[in-house]
């Protein structure tokens, strides 16, 4: 058997990839392909699962929401980039095989025109999204004609393409998204969301000398060169809430893509009064006055450790709320983090995400926010009902070993 897999982004590949590793398990003779759509594909390498190409990092990272960022990439060739790939996909569909797209619209469009049985891991929409207050509402009991109307305006063109007669399964991020396309007759299950895998802890970072430390997790984003200008606000931030408490000590765990250069971060550090002080192979230590701050690639490790996360990313900010914990994020200027980017984010993790306008409001979110049991326990239940139980790349890879075996 053999099996395409197309994804548009980090989250998609890191998606994929864990679908891919539970698919090799059940049978390690299917023949897997993966196609990331934006970016060099480097999970998949990673992992040694062969790559269809072309592919190539474009400025906009995939996140396309303006002109100018539009104009960047179609100078850096993507038009010719994205023909190159139709290609190849046409090519291999010649043969038996199934598609699996992972993300939004474009892997879905890809895997319609290919004209194979396909599947659809849709991890980038969500009725969060759409409902206002999805607390009032009963799903359950809602018309065909009232859900087909909320899948139309959760996923716009998406809806029409999961209607086609070669898609096998559609697989969303929550059970309430499962529900309304279930309810607008849109072949759906829900087995969990492949986010919430592979964040067991590596134990890279020894952190037992900083037991009476609070704990803040650091997120940037993946993208260049947006990544520096949010450590500059993350840090804006860090430098107001050490001034808010000067009688706590705080450890300030950053996880960082692999793809930043960890230099660019240590100048910002350097102007921000940060002291380099220890550097191993899997992390950098700064001080600041009794204060530490980490860099670190080691990104399971910093969201299990960590009580609360100053988060200006996409997946990993979903699957540090997964965990059961609060996260407070930053309006940015892009080209992913913007001030709607945030706002939408909010919307779909609800109770466990908290928007600051700017970076002198962290202290104030985070008083709220810390030793406040019933306020966390409440965020601890929300996090994990949006961002489900880990197990689903499995569940999902039975899924589609199943169907395909028939």
């Amino acid at each position: 058997m053999r099996v395409l897999f197309i994804s548009n982004g980090y989250g998609e590949d890191y998606v994929a990839v864990n679908i891919i590793k539970e698919l090799r398990k059940i049978d390690s003779s299917i023949e897997i392909e993966a196609l990331p759509i934006v970016g060099e594909g480097f999970l998949y390498t990673k992992n040694q699962i062969p790559l269809l190409g072309p592919h190539k990092k474009l400025p906009s990272g995939g996140f396309i929401n303006n002109l100018r960022i539009l104009y960047k990439d179609l100078k850096e060739g993507l038009l010719d980039l994205h023909w190159k790939q139709w290609e190849e996909i046409k090519r291999w569909s010649k043969k038996d095989g199934y598609i699996v797209a992972v993300g939004d619209i474009v892997p879905l469009l890809l895997a319609k025109l290919s004209s194979k049985k396909f599947f659809f891991v849709s991890i980038q929409k969500s009725v969060y999204y759409t409902l206002e207050d999805d607390k009032k509402i009963n799903i359950q009991k809602l018309s065909k004609n009232k859900a087909k109307e909320i899948a139309i305006r959760t996923y716009l063109l998406e809806y029409f393409l999961m209607r086609s007669e070669n898609l096998l399964k559609v697989f969303p991020r929550d059970f309430p998204s499962h529900l309304i396309l279930e309810k607008a007759r849109i072949n759906s299950e829900y087995l969990g969301n492949p986010m919430m895998d592979s964040l067991e802890p590596e134990n890279k970072i020894k952190i037992d000398n900083f037991y009476n430390y609070i704990k803040i997790l650091v997120l940037p984003g993946s993208k260049i060169p947006e990544a520096y200008y949010n450590f500059h606000l993350l840090t804006d931030g860090i430098l107001h809430l050490l001034k808010s408490r000067s009688d706590e000590n705080f450890l300030f765990l950053t996880a960082i893509s692999p793809n930043i250069p960890i230099k660019e971060l240590e100048y910002i550090l350097f102007s921000k009064n940060f002291i380099k002080d220890v550097e191993t192979e899997d992390y950098i230590l700064f001080k600041n006055n009794n204060h530490v701050l980490i860099l670190t690639h080691a990104f399971s490790d910093c969201i299990h450790h960590a009580q609360i996360g100053l988060c200006m990313a996409g997946t990993a900010t979903e699957q540090f709320v997964g965990l059961g914990k609060p996260a407070i994020a930053i309006f940015g200027k892009g080209p992913q983090f913007t001030k709607k980017f945030a706002l939408l984010q909010k919307r779909l993790l609800g109770d466990s995400l908290f928007i600051a306008k700017n970076p002198e409001e962290i202290p104030k979110i985070f008083s709220l926010i810390y030793n406040n049991n019933e306020l966390l326990e409440k965020i601890s239940l929300n996090g994990r009902k949006r961002m489900g139980e880990k197990g689903a790349s499995k569940r999902i890879a039975e899924k589609i070993y199943q169907i395909t075996k028939v």
